[in-house]
């Protein structure tokens, strides 16, 4: 099931990046500014396009080449989980 959901950035939030700090993001939806570290910022930008998880994991994988992978994959995980709570990311099951 997890592998059919896919995850995209909300289109209405802004991004304005702040060199190695990150970005600061801004929903107008709910009117909140969320600041998001460069890891988060890959993520952010790999989420573009929609993504399945473990593709959003093979990404940064990619990019994080010292970090343990099941770290990655944790890390991944508790950004999405939070960022579709707060509506700065949206996920659709896509139909086979």
């Amino acid at each position: 099931m997890e592998n059919t959901i896919q995850y995209i950035a909300n289109p209405d939030v802004s991004c304005r990046e702040e060199g190695e700090d990150g970005a600061l993001l801004f929903n107008p939806d709910t009117d909140q500014v969320l600041v998001i570290n460069i890891t988060g910022l890959l993520i952010w930008q790999t989420l573009a396009e929609p993504h399945r998880q473990n593709e959003v994991v093979a990404a940064l994988r990619e990019q994080c080449e010292n970090v343990p992978a099941e770290a990655i994959s944790q890390d991944v995980a508790e950004f999405l989980q939070q960022m579709v709570d707060k509506g700065f990311v949206g996920i659709h099951e896509r139909t086979a």
